[in-house]
């Protein structure tokens, strides 16, 4: 009996070693250059900002958080996790995570919630709000496409669902036409983010650098056609999501209808987009509104 224990518990201990080496394999080590562009340091803040807004606190930069997004947003661009019935917070198989698919069960959100604690040592569960379209994407419409669904906009604002749970942690990610925002309800200690081509920070980004980015009502709109009637026009709009553009919308003047592409911040903003089309959109032109 005495023997059978003894041997219970050594298989107790083994299997402990065996979980937690797997456990810290899994998880990835931030590189020592690891840093934030400017472009997900500008999303951040108008994030913040943007709760400022509406008297709301603004969230501690996570160190972790970030790291968990850059590596969701190169997923995204290099395997494309979301297809079929799998959508952006899903992961694919290609690196050293759990692949998983996030849309097939709508009541599992572990895909998106487990990543954190699986990739980094932030123990916290992370919820993910993302945004895609087929040119670079740029900060000011990722939060205004944010702001623009419920479910995203009842998230940055802690409302319905997450009245009751404030964010205490975020991590932002950008590379090309993907955008990803994590939140978390725990505190990281890793809060210092280098910014890149900067100095390392020693202090929360969100008390050291708080660039000012004025909101405002002028838009410019990459214009590819024009129509007489809003129907044509719908058409129109309806074909470009076909083809992957996710920010395409109707511009209405008094006479007629026209077909954007996208809408920017900056008339420069606006033609590198066009830039970035080719020769097949070489004749769309841009609308200042």
């Amino acid at each position: 009996m005495k023997i059978t224990c003894l041997l219970q518990k050594k298989y107790l201990l083994l299997l402990f070693v065996l979980m937690l080496q797997s456990f810290l394999t899994a998880q990835v080590a931030i590189p020592e250059d690891f840093c934030i562009s400017s472009d997900e340091l500008k999303l951040f803040n108008l994030i913040n900002n943007y709760r400022r807004g509406h008297n709301l606190e603004a969230i501690p930069m996570s160190k972790n958080l970030c790291f968990v997004a850059r590596l969701h947003v190169d997923d995204l661009v290099h395997n494309h996790p979301d297809e079929g019935n799998c959508n952006l917070h899903s992961w694919s198989d290609q690196n050293n995570w759990t692949g998983c698919c996030y849309g097939s069960d709508p009541d599992n959100n572990t895909c998106m919630t487990s990543k954190p604690r699986e990739l980094t040592t932030y123990q916290g569960k992370g919820f993910e709000i993302a945004f895609w379209e087929s040119l670079d994407a740029v900060p000011e419409i990722v939060l205004d496409l944010w702001i623009g669904s419920k479910a995203s906009n009842d998230l940055l604002l802690n409302r319905n669902t997450w009245a009751e749970q404030p964010w205490k942690a975020m991590g932002v990610g950008m590379m090309k036409g993907y955008a990803v925002a994590w939140f978390g309800h725990e505190s990281d200690e890793e809060n210092a983010v280098k910014i890149c081509d900067t100095i390392q920070t020693d202090k929360p980004l969100f008390d050291r650098v708080v660039p000012v980015f004025e909101t405002t009502s002028v838009r410019y709109y990459l214009i590819i056609s024009s129509f007489n009637e809003r129907s044509q026009a719908e058409k129109e709009l309806n074909a470009l999501r076909k083809r992957g553009f996710r920010n395409p919308s109707i511009v209405p003047s008094a006479k007629n209808f026209r077909v954007s592409l996208g809408n920017y911040a900056t008339r420069e903003e606006a033609l590198e987009a066009k830039k970035s089309l080719g020769e097949k959109y070489a004749k769309a032109w841009v609308l200042k509104q």
